[in-house]
């Protein structure tokens, strides 16, 4: 074997190990632009060992920018900004050498005869990314082997870049993808709060609807019902009167007292319906919690007691009063705390506190117990007129209807939450000044 022989050898073997290199470099995921084109100009000017090597990549304005460089040279003396346009070697889309005209961007201060120029495409089937771009001596140009070897090495770097903005596409997908995701969650439950809501406000308006209808009946049947009511007491007021003057069976007695006693409690009955039907118009007054308090335990006090039930109170000194009718307010307390009574048959405890609302003007009543509680398919009900969960002839389902219509007439709302075995927690948003009531 000659000695050039030889040394074509040497050269075969060093240019497959370049090639076999930077595949494995180019090979690698995720790509890196940058540094593929540092290592291809590098391992270009190791093996050609030309002037020096380059490589211009198109940027958004179509203008060739130098992006890699390896050997002699300062930059701004190599470095030519120009249109693709003028790169014939872009322009034709083969490779170009010679470098007899002066559009090519390494022309700027290499000019014939000291210097020749390779200038190889770097493109894809669809994009154009720039070109590789060699200078030499005059006659120490590759030959055809070097050239198709440059053909390769552009081919693989054009895969590489064609890869690495493949990825960023998909990267920029993946990221509108999830912001888009992340405001259709947002959409989603700003919906179902807009569905809660709406089906609060259509549970509302059933509840409305049933207490109006069950009102108008009310109101109709405690006219019939009260006046008569009304004489049959006061007769047997009287009779029990003359029969204190007149010697009377004492079973006589005890059956007067019988029949008022029974009929007091019709009279309480339709009373309530009175009330629940609204048929006496809310009078306003500033009132004082505390004094709305002791009027109801006053009432309770021997029930509390005999019931092994203790109270304890917690009242903000910002939510110390209200804008009510206090004859009703008594009310609503009184049922409330007549309900927790019944709910711990073996005595417990009663929480009572108030604490400012963030609705404007208005103050957060609640009431707690820790009872039975109430199931949970009975919540949705368990302000509908007649409706119990107390045994026959314990209740009669109006209690907490009152309740409901007397807080709505002072523009309120009431709440209930309760686990079963733990206990329920009444609350109760309440005018505190006049100004609430007005929209002020």
């Amino acid at each position: 074997m000659s000695g050039e022989q030889k040394t074509e050898l040497q050269w075969c073997q060093k240019a497959l190990r370049k090639v076999l290199k930077l595949s494995n470099i180019i090979g690698y995921l995720p790509a890196d632009t940058e540094g593929t084109l540092q290592t291809v100009v590098r391992e270009v000017q190791e093996l050609y060992r030309p002037e020096f090597s380059a490589v211009y990549m198109v940027d958004e304005m179509g203008s060739l920018r130098l992006s890699a460089i390896a050997g002699m040279g300062p930059l701004e003396e190599i470095h030519k900004s120009d249109s693709m346009e003028h790169c014939l070697a872009l322009r034709d889309g083969l490779p170009y050498i010679g470098c007899d005209e002066t559009g090519c961007p390494n022309r700027s201060s290499h000019r014939p005869p000291l210097y020749s120029h390779i200038c190889i495409p770097i493109v894809s089937a669809r994009e154009t990314y720039g070109v590789l771009s060699l200078t030499f001596k005059e006659r120490d140009l590759p030959d055809k082997e070097g050239i198709e070897l440059l053909l390769s090495i552009a081919s693989q770097t054009s895969s590489a870049i064609h890869r690495e903005r493949l990825f960023e596409n998909l990267k920029k997908e993946k990221q509108e993808i999830e912001r888009a995701y992340r405001k259709i969650k947002r959409l989603n439950e700003l919906l179902q709060g807009k569905i809660n809501e709406l089906e609060e406000t259509q549970q509302r308006l059933v509840q409305s609807e049933k207490l109006a209808a069950t009102g108008l009946l009310a109101a109709g049947l405690c006219h019939e019902i009260n006046n008569p009511l009304s004489v049959v007491l006061n007769r047997i007021e009287c009779i029990r009167m003359e029969a204190g003057e007149m010697e009377v069976p004492e079973g006589f007695i005890r059956d007067l007292e019988v029949i008022y006693a029974n009929l007091s409690r019709v009279s309480s009955v339709v009373q309530n319906l009175l009330v629940f039907s609204r048929h006496h118009p809310v009078r306003f007054e500033v009132v004082n919690i505390k004094d709305i308090l002791d009027d109801v335990m006053h009432i309770l006090k021997d029930e509390l007691l005999s019931r092994g039930c203790t109270v304890l109170t917690e009242f903000s000194e910002r939510a110390s009063t209200l804008y009510c009718d206090r004859e009703r307010i008594c009310q609503v307390l009184r049922n409330l705390l007549s309900n927790a009574i019944d709910s711990m048959p073996e005595g417990g405890r009663i929480w009572i506190s108030t604490s400012p609302s963030a609705r404007a003007g208005y103050i957060e009543m609640a009431v707690k117990d820790e009872g039975i509680g109430i199931p949970e398919e009975h919540l949705p009900r368990i302000f509908d007129p007649f409706f119990t969960t107390k045994p026959l002839g314990e209740g009669t389902g109006l209690g907490l209807s009152i309740c409901y219509g007397i807080v709505k007439a002072h523009r309120g709302e009431i709440r209930v939450e309760s686990t079963p075995h733990i206990g329920t927690t009444f609350r109760l948003l309440l005018p505190a000044c006049k100004d609430a009531l007005e929209g002020k």
